[in-house]
């Protein structure tokens, strides 16, 4: 069994026993679980001999979503920490500490949408890295004695930890997808977003009509476009198929028989 369809009838037990009348949002646990390993997987950072990835994290819900989840959040977040732990040993990423997830309410999002990034400023050894300087000593008052400074060793980590937040990006504001189908927007992020029938797949259509791996978001300028992957019955834009397209707010995406409507981060 998948680490994944382990997690997903953790949940269910969950839901189904001491929250069946509490848990009644739209969000998933499952998709919140996908979101935050693809979080984790775009902001690895590889240190010496090793891959880390974030050990905080937040999840932003809608008012809403979060007013439905109610007291199951502080479970929810207690199971997702455990699953990010073992995503990492399966990936073989380093983690420095054991997963924390905090839930945040943002205003901008609707019921059934969230978003997930890393909490740069709840990560241990977050604070600044300060470069010791050479002091003559003082004599030391017998009922304050001094603070012992710190080895050699506890500075090479701190710099070490210092230097691994600084290769994390800081994820504010997102482009994302709304897909017909899903009860949650898709956060574009990372090196591309892969659309196609594949389970393995960003966004999974189970659709005959759309290929194994049909089309991918990527990159481009200040945003993102969409680029068919020599699908067999192409990928349109506002009802034109295209190889390739830049992609502004509010163009709809027809893949199959899904409609992905793209929507360009707020300023």
């Amino acid at each position: 069994m998948s680490i994944l369809s382990d997690f997903e009838d953790r949940m269910a037990s969950i839901v189904e026993g001491l929250f069946a009348g509490a848990f009644r949002s739209p969000v998933q646990p499952v998709e919140i679980a996908k979101a935050l390993a693809k979080t984790a997987d775009d902001a690895r950072a590889v240190g010496v001999g090793k891959v880390y990835v974030p050990t905080a994290y937040v999840v932003a819900l809608s008012p809403a979503d979060a007013e439905h989840m109610g007291s199951f959040r502080d479970t929810l977040s207690g199971e997702l920490a455990t699953y990010l732990v073992a995503y990492a040993q399966e990936r073989g990423y380093h983690l420095t500490a054991r997963p924390k997830i905090a839930f945040v309410i943002h205003d901008d999002l609707k019921l059934g949408r969230f978003r997930t990034s890393p909490d740069t400023a709840s990560e241990p050894g977050s604070a600044q890295v300060q470069t010791p300087v050479a002091v003559t000593p003082t004599p030391a008052v017998p009922s304050t004695p001094p603070t012992p400074a710190p080895s050699s060793a506890e500075l090479d980590e701190a710099a070490r930890r210092a230097q691994i937040l600084a290769s994390v990006p800081q994820v504010h504001v997102l482009a994302t997808v709304t897909v017909s189908g899903i009860h949650h927007d898709v956060v574009l992020q990372g090196e591309r977003v892969l659309v196609g029938r594949l389970a393995q797949c960003d966004v999974c259509l189970e659709d005959a009509n759309v290929s194994r791996e049909h089309a991918a978001f990527v990159p481009e300028g200040a945003g993102w476009a969409i680029q068919d992957l020599g699908s067999t019955n192409g990928t349109f834009v506002n009802g034109a198929r295209v190889d390739r397209a830049r992609l502004h707010d509010g163009d709809v995406v027809r893949i199959g028989v899904s409609q992905l409507t793209y929507h360009e981060p707020k300023a």
